[in-house]
């Protein structure tokens, strides 16, 4: 008797659960008050977004192959500068002074050898006579060999100090402009384990380069020609156009996080001049675009009707055919493209099919026979806040 009177308990419990959800999301009338917003007719974007920094497209760097002190510097930052055009020049006495070094020891290298070939032939000359020993004959011409080979030496130590010499005097290889100066006069430069950089110089501030990391689940969405824009910080009230130029297939790996990012190289045309070197680029590639087409907010695919009866018993039914629920006679397959919505035509809850042809964050491109601008489509239950 007890536990009857506890399931009696709990069942009726329950009913009361139901009555005070269901009296929430009605007017007082038994009439659920929905949630609506209107079909309609604009245009829909996919879009990746990242953060990448602006460069040159071309960017070299320049070096001092030479060690020395930095006695002349002819331009500074901003400068246009022409390929072959003097940069600065590296103080030359220390390479001077070595090219003379090295031309004493040429000199007589030269010596040795042109002795070792006169001895090669009066050796000859002695052989042929039967005076001296062939063996004699064949050490004059091992020493000729030798000496030959420390000429030769010598004569290379020299070409390379010549060039070391013009080394000395730093050049553009580009057409450009001097976008960082990392030398003053008077500074000593010590090339010998590393060259130290003394310019960038940019090959043309009119087409510029912004360089993404996107993850490898956006990553296969996303091919060359796609159309980009991007805001920069400079000018918060434009955007910028842009072209995806390269998609990198090599990863990028943060092992500190196993991360993995690809490479996107973005293409954009500055001959304005309004972007520079080192900006920050807010960047959206559009991986697909429709235009003047219907659409209803995303939300409305998430909305399903209640039951609609509101008394204790329907709620009743409602639950026990949750908690048992009949499996259909024959499996239903679905077509993933078309999904049912709910209009409100007038105070009727009317199913309608349409298909989704795209998508973006907020709304959903769709087609249906029966749906047509201006409709309402359900999104969801307004629930009240208070009954007067």
């Amino acid at each position: 008797m007890v536990r009857k009177k506890k399931f009696l308990l709990l069942g009726l419990g329950i009913s009361l659960l139901f009555v005070v959800i269901y009296s929430s999301m009605d007017d007082g009338d038994g009439t659920p008050k929905f949630r609506t917003e209107q079909v309609t007719r604009g245009d829909i974007r996919s879009i990746v977004s990242a953060t990448g920094t602006i460069n040159p497209v071309q960017l070299v760097s320049i070096g001092s192959q030479v060690s020395g002190q930095v006695s002349k510097l002819y331009v500074q930052v901003n400068d246009k500068v022409k390929a072959g055009q003097l940069l600065a020049e590296i103080d030359p006495a220390l390479l001077l002074a070595q090219i003379k070094q090295d031309k004493s020891t040429l000199d007589t290298a030269r010596s040795n050898f042109e002795q070792a070939q006169r001895d090669v032939a009066r050796m000859k000359m002695l052989v042929s006579k039967d005076y001296v020993a062939k063996v004699d004959l064949e050490r004059a011409q091992q020493s000729l060999l030798s000496t030959k080979n420390s000429y030769e030496v010598a004569q290379t130590i020299i070409e390379r100090d010549m060039v070391n010499l013009a080394y000395a005097k730093i050049t553009s290889p580009i057409d450009g402009v001097i976008i960082s100066q990392d030398v003053t006069e008077g500074q000593t430069l010590q090339a010998s384990f590393q060259a130290p950089t003394l310019f960038k110089i940019a090959g043309n501030l009119s087409e510029m380069k912004i360089e993404v990391n996107l993850s490898e689940a956006d990553i296969s969405k996303v091919k060359e020609g796609m159309h980009v824009t991007f805001q920069v910080n400079a000018f918060p009230e434009k955007m910028f156009q842009g072209k995806v130029h390269q998609v990198n297939v090599s990863p990028n790996s943060n092992n500190s996080r196993d991360v993995v990012t690809y490479g996107v190289k973005v293409l954009v045309d500055n001959k304005d001049g309004m972007l520079l070197p080192g900006m920050t680029a807010y960047v959206s590639i559009t991986l697909s675009e429709l235009k003047d087409i219907l659409r209803i907010p995303a939300s409305a695919l998430r909305f399903r009707p209640p039951a609609t009866t509101t008394s204790p018993m329907g709620l009743s039914r409602l639950f026990s055919s949750a908690v048992k629920p009949q499996a259909p006679a024959t499996p239903v397959v679905e077509d993933p493209k078309t999904k049912t919505i709910y209009v409100l035509r007038g105070e009727d809850l009317e199913p309608v099919e349409v298909d989704i042809d795209g998508a973006d964050d907020a709304y959903l491109a769709v087609s249906g026979k029966t749906l047509k601008e201006g409709d309402n489509v359900v999104t969801g239950i307004q629930r009240n806040q208070g009954k007067g």
